[in-house]
């Protein structure tokens, strides 16, 4: 009996150092599981894009309430490469000032397009906010795709 216990006593002591299979395969779900969220965090074409649209439509808005605040024009103009801001003072046009209306180029997956299908365009806010140049623009990258509306009325809206 006492070679038997010895034994036991001696595989019970190298047990305690390792990990069993069922440790390993716990550690492993987990991480399985941090992976797959991070995945998931990652932002894809269609949120980009998407998102790109979302900023577009509220700085075209906040452009369109400098004008009747100002109660001067305001003008978008587009580009293959950004957008910019500029208003109307003593007769000529001037960069909007203020950090969100800064120039901005498209970021590298995103590709604009007016509605008219040409690569460049202006949109422009008179004083009491409508617009003479109403536009579509159109922002796609891989199979995503999003519309950004500026109606004569100077209503901004996003979507199909």
């Amino acid at each position: 009996m006492r070679t038997f216990a010895a034994k036991a006593k001696a595989r019970a002591g190298r047990e305690a150092n390792g990990f069993t299979l069922v440790e390993l395969m716990v550690v492993l779900a987990i991480m399985a599981l941090a992976a797959t969220a991070v995945v998931l965090t990652i932002p894809g074409e269609e949120r980009s894009v998407r998102s790109e649209a979302d900023r577009l439509a509220a700085r075209l808005a906040g452009a369109r309430d400098i004008a009747v605040i100002e109660g001067r024009s305001v003008a978008v103009n587009f580009a293959p490469s950004g957008y910019g801001f500029e208003r109307r003072i003593a007769g000529e046009w001037q960069p909007l000032p203020g950090r969100a209306f800064a120039q901005r180029n498209w970021p590298g997956d995103v590709r604009f397009v007016a509605g008219d299908g040409q690569g460049a365009t202006r949109i422009l806010f008179d004083r009491v906010g409508t617009s003479p140049t109403p536009q579509t623009v159109v922002l796609s990258g891989g199979e995503a795709r999003e519309i950004v509306r500026v109606s004569a009325t100077g209503e901004v809206s996003r979507g199909e």
